[in-house]
């Protein structure tokens, strides 16, 4: 759950800032362009937005930011079901359940992150379960 949420923060983070740094450079070059200032400043901002572009193609923190969120949320929703469960029913049944559905939701995410990375179209995100407390 840490990693995941640690993840969620990073990649949220980079998310904006690489959106914001977009922006700012893609309006700051038309404005250095309207007040016709020198073509190596234009150039040098207007390539602050390619390669940030650039980077947001390579690296996917947007993309990363929902899969990691998504698979976090449904990871906290596994807990938070099996914390709300009755005492006498938390059994090593019901642990196992726990277990095997953090282990599916986690091996989703994975799978969904290697064929995003390999080119191929990636697995839908991991679903949460709607039945009732403690069932798999």
């Amino acid at each position: 759950m840490n990693w995941y949420r640690r993840a969620c923060k990073r990649h949220r983070i980079r998310t904006k800032v690489t959106d914001l740094v977009i922006l700012l450079s893609t309006a700051a070059t038309v404005l250095t362009s309207a007040l016709h200032a020198p073509a190596l400043i234009t150039s040098l901002i207007a390539s602050v937005a390619l390669f940030f572009v650039g980077f947001r193609q390579v690296f996917h923190s947007n993309e990363r930011w929902v899969a990691i969120g998504t698979a976090w949320l449904a990871l906290e929703q596994e807990i938070v079901r099996y914390h709300l469960m009755p005492d006498a029913a938390r059994d090593d049944a019901a642990r196992q359940a726990l277990l095997d559905r953090t282990a599916e939701i986690v091996l989703t995410e994975t799978r969904g992150w290697a064929d995003r990375r390999s080119g191929f179209e990636a697995l839908p995100a991991p679903q949460t379960n709607t039945g009732a407390p403690g069932s798999p």
